[in-house]
């Protein structure tokens, strides 16, 4: 190495809010040194040193940092006095070496890690906790002043501390009150009654997100979110399970980490959860209602929440609950064609259905735009990207109601696609195929695909010839299965008619990193695939 090692005197750290985010209000401030360095090799040191005056928020610690790391030695120190509870997560495939010693009155875990390479931030990354090694901090008991205190045992010492702080919020159901005798008024069954709240807090209520303190952990007031219109994920559980009570409903305050975290509640840990929901019980089942999830109709659930642990509170008491995970196949997006071929154009109709989360985040997307933009992306829906595809007679289904599958149709006309020698035709009937750019990894990414969630993406195409016209020859079929992820492809000749068939199913809302070369011949395959023309003789 070349260089000198130096004493830079930097004096103190500069301090300032970390927070840049116009919808996310937290507290989180950042110290930093301003260092100069003059050449290659040189050296410096700081030692800073940060304190935690309660051990529920001393959670993860990690290994890799946005830097490359020589070496880093963690060394935890744990009095005799002290119960901790240390969890290792993702060691596997990487050189931790541990030791555990013994000093006076403590016991001394150290872990090591070398060669450290910086972490990245990726598109469509599954999340930090997944994929990097890191240590979570359980503090489980201690002994103060010759009486044992508890900390966090179980889950229901950390449901126990929740519930202190939930109390902390002193709702004023009168407040609320009418608005629910308003929204419930006509509805004479309770799932009525369910849907016109749940339906009223996604419409009317804004999602802003505050970490600031202890309001990080105690939801806003039913009322203070019902008057301001807006609130973080607490405060519009709080309000909806407090408006849902008031209809006569068995409702309750719920807390959850979504799918970017893999914790579940055998960890007794804040660093379990990061969202907050209602829970609804109908018929003796329960319901998991959230009303930050814009455009979602009841009985459906998000991806990020599907299949997620739920901490459900009923006051001194709780459950934990599992939200269901639903079906590929209720998240799909149908393409159905039929085409005419008149004097080397191709006419015809098409009509897309969007259910599931495809139907939610097309809701999302075309509500949040202006009355101009909406027409425009009807307009451009239906056209795929396609450049040589005009689409006229364009009609949808309600898009008012998020109930209903998203119906988008419409007439087309493909130009400037039809390959003629002599009395041969050259013809691609695939026109509708999912753009997986976004998912090519290169050699040096990190992490997993997280995709939007488990979906299904279904063609299906029907050309109809001309009398006298022959189909010679069509693409051999595909069928291409991995565990995350599968395609089946086929043409069928039946009589004057060409029918074609496509299902590209993504079963886990995941691609691995460890399955990366076989989804880039996945891929590869499925191109070719698409790409396949159809042979056809003139009489």
């Amino acid at each position: 190495m070349f260089g000198i090692k130096k004493n830079f005197n930097v004096g103190y750290a500069i301090d300032r809010s970390a927070s840049s985010s116009d919808f996310f209000s937290d507290d989180s401030r950042v110290k930093y040194f301003n260092i100069g360095f003059t050449g290659y090799g040189d050296v410096t040191r700081v030692e800073t040193e940060k304190k935690f005056f309660d051990s529920k928020y001393l959670t993860s610690i990690y290994f890799h940092s946005w830097f490359p790391v020589k070496e880093k030695i963690i060394r935890i120190k744990v009095p005799d006095w002290l119960e901790l509870d240390i969890r290792e997560f993702n060691f596997s495939g990487y050189k931790v070496t541990k030791q555990k010693t013994q000093e006076k009155g403590a016991t001394v875990f150290t872990f090591k890690l070398q060669n450290i390479i910086a972490m990245k931030t990726e598109p469509k990354a599954i999340g930090t906790a997944y994929v990097y090694p890191h240590l979570v901090l359980v503090v489980k008991s201690f002994n103060y002043d010759g009486k044992k205190e508890k900390g966090f045992g179980d889950v229901g010492d950390l449901y126990n501390w929740y519930n202190y702080l939930y109390k902390k919020s002193v709702n004023r159901p009168e407040e609320i009150k009418a608005k629910v005798t308003e929204l419930t008024k006509g509805k004479t069954s309770e799932l009525e009654k369910v849907k016109a709240i749940f339906y009223w807090v996604q419409d009317n209520i804004r999602y802003i997100a505050f970490e600031d303190g202890l309001a990080g952990f105690i939801p806003a007031t039913a009322q203070e979110v019902y008057k301001a219109k807006y609130g973080d994920c607490k405060g519009m559980a709080n309000l909806m399970t407090e408006m849902l009570k008031l209809a006569g409903m068995e409702a309750y305050m719920t807390w959850i980490g979504t799918r970017h975290i893999p914790y579940d509640y055998s960890l007794p840990s804040l660093a379990v959860d990061n969202h907050c929901i209602s829970t609804v019980i109908l018929g003796g089942k329960e319901y998991f209602l959230d009303g930050t999830e814009k455009y979602i109709p009841f009985g459906d659930y998000a991806w990020r929440i599907q299949g997620k642990e739920v901490l459900i509170g009923k006051g001194t008491a709780y459950d934990v609950k599992k939200v269901p995970v639903l079906d590929k196949d209720k998240s799909k997006i149908l393409t159905q064609t039929t085409f005419k071929l008149e004097n080397n154009v191709l006419k015809g109709h098409v009509k897309a259905t969007l259910t599931g989360e495809q139907r939610t985040g097309f809701h999302q997307f075309y509500h949040d735009l202006a009355a101009d933009d909406r027409k425009r992306l009807i307009q451009r829906f239906l056209e795929f990207g396609n450049k040589n595809l005009a689409v006229s007679n364009v009609k949808t289904s309600d898009l008012g109601n998020r109930e209903i599958p998203v119906v988008i149709e419409g007439d087309i006309d493909l130009s400037n696609y039809v390959i003629t020698e002599d009395k041969e035709i050259y013809l691609g009937i695939d026109f509708f195929s999912e753009d997986l750019r976004g998912l090519d990894p290169g050699k040096d990414r990190q992490q997993d695909y997280a995709l939007h969630s488990s979906y299904v993406s279904q063609d299906e195409t029907e050309l109809l010839l001309p009398p006298g016209y022959k189909i010679t020859s069509v693409p051999a079929a595909i069928n291409e299965k991995a565990e995350d992820y599968e395609v089946s492809g086929s043409y069928t000749i039946k009589d004057n008619k060409v029918i074609f068939k496509k299902t590209l199913s993504f079963n886990t809302g995941r691609i691995r990193k460890a399955d990366f070369e076989n989804w880039k011949l996945f891929t590869k395959k499925l191109k070719d695939f698409n790409s396949n023309l159809i042979l056809i003789k003139k009489p």
